[in-house]
């Protein structure tokens, strides 16, 4: 077990230490056929820019974009219902010890501020007719 440990210390010290001599591998030249890279893909960036307007495009929720309103808004309502459940439940607004926190509700209770979102997703939709 000591070996174990000493070769663990040595071989750390060893990847921190500063190199002396360039690698052999970055000294070959390159020849023109091994720098030929693959075309790659460029992301056009939208302007989601919305000051001038009374509501954004729903380019602005990303790939929640197609989803209807009709969707995000009884999602909102749910979450928004489950979240209020498990705040009610877990007893977050009372003294908390080790023994009353249930981890359940207090993760469902992360769902008020997500409902809240679903609502303005809701709503961007309804805004732009989807």
């Amino acid at each position: 077990m000591m070996k174990l440990l000493l070769l663990a210390l040595l071989g750390s010290c060893a990847a921190f230490a500063p190199v002396t001599s360039v690698r052999p591998a970055a000294l070959a030249r390159r020849t023109a056929t091994s720098l030929r890279v693959a075309p790659v893909m460029e992301l056009e960036a939208q302007d989601t820019w919305w000051g001038d307007k009374e509501y954004p495009d729903s380019i602005v929720l990303g790939i929640g974009k197609n989803v209807p309103s009709a969707v995000y808004g009884p999602l909102s309502g749910i979450a928004l219902a489950i979240g209020i459940y498990c705040v009610a439940q877990s007893n977050l607004l009372n003294i908390l010890s080790g023994s009353t926190i249930n981890a359940w509700y207090v993760a469902g209770s992360l769902l008020v501020p997500y409902s809240w979102g679903l609502h303005v997703a809701c709503w961007i939709q309804k805004q732009n007719g989807k």
